[in-house]
């Protein structure tokens, strides 16, 4: 299986918040930014109060930062996101509350 790309990664994000609209505003409702440094660098907004996904460096409620292929790792599960957290390959800025809501998103 070869790995996704990150534009294809981003529509799967989309495709799971359009889901439900409604609970992803209710659940959720604030826009995570990912700054994917690296070979990719590339930035991408996940708005779950306007249930929308992009490329942009827009601001946003909180800001994970993380290499590119440790991004693709943790969305291919061969790495735990905590586990990147705890050795410092993930940082995150901005409200942690709807960082630990991240799960439901990825």
């Amino acid at each position: 299986m070869t790995k996704a790309t990150t534009t294809e990664i981003f529509n799967d994000i989309l495709k799971r918040i359009e889901k439900d609209p409604e609970a992803t505003k209710a659940n959720i409702g604030g826009v995570f930014k990912f700054v994917l440094t690296g070979d990719l660098d590339e930035s991408w907004l996940v708005d779950c109060k306007d249930v929308a996904v992009r490329q942009s460096d827009d601001d946003a409620d909180c800001t994970i930062t993380v290499a590119g292929e440790d991004f693709l790792a943790i969305r291919d599960g061969s790495l735990d996101g905590m586990q990147a957290f705890m050795m410092g390959k993930l940082q995150v800025e901005g409200d942690m509350g709807l960082a630990m809501k991240l799960q439901e998103v990825l």
